[in-house]
């Protein structure tokens, strides 16, 4: 087993289709399918099924797909160490963020590490927090903040806060001014994230254990389109106050969450299978400051 075949592992799992990785990597069709074929003789298992539209993962293929790319992306640090020399802080890092927590913390974050990393290059990828999960599992992130990970085998947590959530809306809901009561949020008309956003577990979860009926009459994934239709009167939302810093929010009324008070926690995740390289660290702990600086100032 070598380098190589886990690249051409990784393609063909990817394109699902000898003919479209060997096309990809310049190399014969037949060359391709020995190497795999010695791969699959090495790790003494069969990783792909094939049919006649192409191939699919195996189970085992699949588990051995996540470690393959952690390899490849570990080989890859490794030599990007070796050549940059003293410039230990130049390369490629590639993080992941929530939408929310993305709308006010991008800005900064950018400014900041172009002025403490100016070898270096960033890219952001911007998805809600089961897919930066799954994105993170393969390899493909350095680092991710995001909402209420499931413990999580080779993966690194920290906590940084735990945010609690607001009812927004055009009005005012009960009697409270700043706060409102869970029950009162019984039949209330509610624009929500999909079912894969984070925050809509803990809020379903809540609702059935006091037998609340959640009315939720939109689901939007984008949260700067949900604060649009909320100020246009169509229903209320659930967030952290986050998604409303330096967003106009005139017209909006955000009250907090009681009785129970509901609370979705935000944490840093970095791989633990590999170790991260010293621009790779730099920028996670840029990235922690940011976030922890911002979050003072809003409390301010």
């Amino acid at each position: 087993m070598d380098l190589k075949q886990l690249n051409y592992f990784v393609h063909v799992s990817d394109l699902g289709s000898f003919v479209k990785a060997a096309d990809l990597l310049g190399i014969a069709q037949p060359t391709l399918s020995r190497q795999i074929r010695a791969l699959e003789i090495d790790v003494k298992a069969s990783l792909f099924h094939r049919n006649g539209r192409g191939v699919m993962l195996t189970a085992t293929g699949a588990r051995f797909l996540e470690q393959a790319r952690g390899v490849l992306h570990a080989a890859d640090a490794a030599l990007q160490v070796l050549h940059t020399g003293d410039s230990r802080l130049s390369g490629h890092v590639v993080c992941g963020l929530t939408p929310s927590v993305g709308s006010f913390m991008i800005p900064h974050y950018v400014r900041r590490f172009r002025e403490q990393l100016p070898q270096a290059s960033l890219s952001i990828v911007n998805h809600l927090s089961a897919t930066l999960l799954d994105q993170i599992k393969a390899s493909r992130l350095d680092f991710a903040i995001f909402h209420n990970p499931p413990p999580t085998p080779n993966l690194t947590m920290t906590r940084l806060s735990d945010e609690e959530l607001y009812l927004v809306g055009p009005k005012r809901i009960g009697r409270k001014k700043s706060s409102v009561d869970f029950h009162e949020l019984d039949g209330v008309p509610l624009i929500m994230p999909s079912r894969l956003h984070a925050i809509r577990g803990p809020v379903e979860l809540e609702a059935a254990r006091l037998g609340i009926t959640l009315n939720v009459v939109l689901e939007v994934d984008i949260m700067q389109t949900i604060f649009q239709l909320v100020a246009e009167g169509v229903g209320y939302t659930i967030a952290t106050r986050f998604p409303l810093i330096g967003r106009d929010a005139s017209g909006l009324v955000a009250q907090r969450i009681t009785t129970p008070q509901l609370l979705t926690h935000l944490v840093l995740v970095t791989p633990s299978q590999r170790v991260l390289t010293p621009l790779q660290r730099a920028a996670t702990d840029l990235a922690c400051t940011t976030y922890l600086d911002l979050v003072s100032e809003a409390r301010q």
